[in-house]
């Protein structure tokens, strides 16, 4: 079977591991295994895999200090993250997307074939947007109706990222399934750690 990818599975259950490895492995992706969270973020620098299939509750360092090590670096800030977590209360799921996972799934909730299909739509998203020209534009206070976007978005330092302060940009993605002239979708993106907003 072909190559599909990389993914690492960063979870400290060597059973968990095994049976993901064999389901993973089975539909043609190469694993890489750490059962801790600092052997994990090493291994995301070295090997730079295609997804990532994180635990919160690990030792050394969490899981989500895992995930804000990959969003606030340049060089692996891009590769998705599907948290795979015993973590089910609201505020748990809250932190993790907020933090810039792609996705919360609780264990037991769904069966290693399902989390195999949202890993091929998260695989499926990353293709799409490498072959997407987006448009990013700076916002300015003296634009028309620039001070009410901010207020209306919940901005509260001007255009500037809440987490690094660092000047935001307006990413403008081009929505292919509208067929009546060109339509966009838009979000604000910091230039410095990669969030979205």
């Amino acid at each position: 079977m072909a190559d599909k990818g990389i993914i690492l599975i960063i979870e400290d259950s060597a059973s968990f591991r095994k049976i993901y490895k064999r389901v993973l492995e089975g539909d043609g992706f190469k694993i890489l295994e750490a059962e801790d969270g600092e052997t994990g973020w090493d291994l995301v620098q070295k090997e730079q895999p295609d997804l990532v299939l994180l635990d919160l509750v690990l030792p050394n360092i969490s899981g989500f200090e895992v995930l804000k090590k990959i969003r606030a670096d340049k060089l692996t800030r891009e590769i998705p993250v599907l948290i795979l977590s015993v973590l089910g209360e609201q505020k748990y799921i809250k932190e993790g997307l907020e933090l810039g996972a792609n996705d919360y799934t609780v264990k037991g909730f769904y069966s290693p074939k399902e989390i195999l299909s949202k890993i091929h739509a998260l695989l499926t998203k990353v293709d799409i947007k490498k072959k997407i020209n987006s448009y990013k534009l700076k916002v300015k206070e003296g634009r028309v109706d620039a001070v009410k976007l901010q207020q209306d978005i919940g901005l509260t330092k001007l255009f500037n990222c809440p987490h690094c302060k660092v000047e935001m940009v307006l990413e403008l993605l081009p929505d292919y399934t509208r067929t009546d002239g060109h339509w966009f979708s838009a979000h604000f993106i910091c230039t410095e750690c990669g969030r979205s907003f």
